[in-house]
């Protein structure tokens, strides 16, 4: 399989605090092809980067994003004394050198998702994800040249016809549920298939194996000598 990606989940949340600018670092130094990262809106409508719907589990801190400000979140510490990131400060920093997963956390936020990505030519380079399938065809509505991707946890029967349906690009399932049958039926049908969130390496290795076009892991030091490993 050609171009197999290593996407560093959260950035490189298993060397780093999870969707920080220091775990993206960390990932691009590793050697990550793409970045996935959370987004959500804060009170004063300011997009940020976190997976959580609430500060208390990454940060110092307590209350919903919804509920506080954009400057209460950034006085924040997200460990080792790092701040939870802009969608324009991933952005600016992923341009040129990586590629970008954005997963939509809530709705309505897809055009000003778009708008930043768009100010930034970087299109080609960004897929919108997401668990909540409304919001990506939203954002096709929006603009039929960016990439999307179905988050799931369970399959469908039809898994891959849903897809095709929401004219999705990809399939981003729990690696538990991936077989080569999923994988050759997503390819039948143009469907790329990205497995989160895969941090064995003997799981990674099978996967890749399988002709998966990427992995999203929290590791992706492991994923990249992985990948090496099985493309030899």
């Amino acid at each position: 399989m050609k171009n197999q990606l290593v996407v560093a989940h959260r950035g490189a949340s298993g060397l780093a605090p999870e969707n920080t600018m220091a775990a993206h670092l960390v990932a691009f130094r590793a050697g990550a092809h793409m970045i996935e990262t959370d987004v959500q809106e804060t009170e004063d409508g300011k997009l940020v980067c976190i997976h959580d719907f609430d500060v208390d589990r990454t940060t110092n801190g307590s209350g919903a994003i919804a509920e506080l400000s954009y400057r209460e979140i950034r006085e924040l510490d997200a460990g080792d004394g790092e701040n939870i990131p802009s969608l324009e400060e991933v952005l600016d920093y992923t341009r040129g050198k990586l590629k970008l997963n954005i997963e939509l956390k809530v709705t309505d936020i897809e055009k000003k998702v778009l708008d930043l990505v768009k100010k930034r030519k970087m299109i080609p380079d960004v897929m919108i994800s997401s668990f909540l399938h409304g919001t990506l065809v939203s954002t096709r509505n929006l603009d039929t040249e960016v990439s999307t991707a179905v988050l799931v946890t369970k399959l469908r029967d039809d898994m891959i016809s849903y897809v095709n349906e929401l004219e999705a690009n990809a399939l981003n399932p729990n690696h538990k549920t991936i077989s080569p049958i999923l994988v050759n039926d997503a390819h039948s049908n143009n469907v790329l298939i990205f497995p989160w969130t895969v941090n064995d390496s003997s799981r990674m290795k099978v996967l890749y194996s399988m002709g998966v076009d990427g992995i999203i892991t929290d590791f992706p030091d492991v994923a990249i000598k992985i990948l090496q490993e099985t493309s030899t």
